[in-house]
Order: structure tokens, then sequence, then C-alpha cells
């Protein structure tokens, strides 16, 4: 907490007055990290969100959900390893845990309701198929073991999932 308060300028007792401990930090931290930003709009009304919504097909709907997952992996996925890591051990961080598992359940839920209303999907996909496709691209292991271990870089990552969703979701093209 002190070098959060150096890098910000201000004291040590300002970051604990506005924080309270370093769970409350975190869980600071990662929703911004999640979200991109300050502001207090939920994931739902977010604009990268309705532009999912609004693609004309699943092709293009998949295309900006790898797009919106790179970007909140690069920003979240070293800070979900620490609440994880620490869920269990601190009742703050394991309220934060439940919470971050609650909210991608959803996003899966969301994601997978919006694809299966898309054409061009492959037909025969059951919910249960679709899901377990975002569950797999939602973790943040994923993206940690694909950046950390395999060496993708982001773009690689992003690049990555375009091919796992085409080939697991959409219907093949002639070429």
């Amino acid at each position: 907490m002190r070098l959060v308060g150096e890098r910000a300028g201000v004291s040590l007792k300002t970051v604990e007055l506005l924080f309270g401990t370093k769970g409350r930090l975190l869980e600071a931290a990662l929703d911004y990290a999640i979200r991109g930003d300050a502001a207090k709009v939920q994931m739902p009304q977010r604009p990268a969100i309705r532009e999912m919504e609004a693609a004309p097909d699943a092709q293009s709907m998949l295309n900006l959900h790898a797009a919106h997952l790179r970007t909140v992996n690069e920003r979240s996925a070293q800070l979900a390893a620490i609440v994880e890591q620490g869920a269990g051990a601190d009742d703050t961080l394991d309220e934060l845990w439940r919470r971050m598992n609650h909210n991608r359940n959803f996003g899966i839920n969301w994601a997978t309701r919006t694809l299966l209303s898309k054409n061009e999907r492959k037909p025969g996909l059951t919910e249960r198929d679709v899901a377990a496709t975002f569950w797999v691209a939602l973790a943040w292991g994923t993206y940690r073991t694909l950046t950390q271990q395999a060496g993708l870089s982001a773009d690689e990552f992003e690049t990555w999932l375009r091919r796992y969703y085409t080939d697991a979701l959409v219907v093949s093209r002639p070429r």
C-alpha cells in the first residue's frame, strides 16, 4: 500500500483511508482493470458489449468478443491470479473471487445467448457446447498460459482466440 501511495503521490494514510485494506485496494484495482475505466457503468451497458449484441453474424460477434477479451485479459489476468491464490486465506479475497466467478458466469451466459441468436453459427450447437467454449475463453488461466507459457503475444492470443471461436462455433465456408 505504501508503494501505491508513493506512485500516486499521496501518503500511505491517504491510501489506507480510501481503501482500508490491501484486499479492498486489490478489489478496486481489479474492477478498474476489468472495466478499463472508473465509470460505474455495468458491463451489459458498455459500448463494446452493445456492439457485440448488434453484430450481424456469429463471426463478427466473436471477432469483437476476442478483441474485448484480449484487452480485458491484458489488464486483469495477473490481478485475477493474485485474487484466486489469496481466496480461502483472506475473507475479502474469498468474497471477491466468488463475485468474479459470479460475473464470469453471467458473461458466459450472456455470450452464449448472444452467439446462439446469430446467423452463420454451426448447426446443432447446444447451449452447453457454446458455454463450454466460452468457459475456456474467459478463463484468466487460458490467457496466462498462452502468453506466459506458450509465449504468445497479446496480438497472437487474440488471433488464437478468433481461430478457436471460428473452429468451434462458426459454420465453415467453402474456400
